[in-house]
């Protein structure tokens, strides 16, 4: 073997080492057509009667937690309602119900922590208030 054929094995073999340790990243994913509808659908309701009257609410869309898909986020807002964290029963179902809402500001971190575990949190980007008063993610 020549010298630049191993160097470049050698160079292969540990960005693939390097690759593997690192583990998965958090990724959550964008929803099949039916969890969108089901998950626009359960967040829709949820902001109904929040903001001002006649004003109504708008869904921005939503995203699937790959670290647990029982756990799915939905932008959707309207005055004093900006998102939604939604469960199912089980990983295939269409039937998200909300368990917690994001008001018009910031929410602290251990209000979501008691929804969801820290790892789908993490994955879906929730991003809340620390109990010191700063913010970041609640994963």
């Amino acid at each position: 073997m020549g010298r630049k054929l191993k160097a470049a094995l050698g160079a292969t073999t540990i960005v693939a080492m390097l690759a593997a340790s690192l583990g998965p990243a958090d990724a959550a994913r964008q929803p099949t057509a039916p969890e969108a509808k089901a998950i626009k659908r359960a967040a829709l309701r949820a902001c109904h009667g929040h903001g001002p009257p006649g004003s109504s609410c708008r869904f921005h869309g939503a995203r699937v937690s790959t670290r647990d898909p029982h756990y799915a986020w939905a932008d959707v807002t309207v005055d004093g309602f900006s998102a939604a964290l939604l469960k199912r029963p089980t990983k295939r179902s269409t039937h998200f119900h909300v368990v917690a809402i994001q008001g018009g500001g910031i929410e602290l971190c251990s209000k979501w922590r008691k929804k969801a575990p820290e790892r789908v949190l993490a994955d879906l980007h929730v991003v809340g208030l620390y109990a010191n008063g700063s913010t970041g993610s609640c994963g």
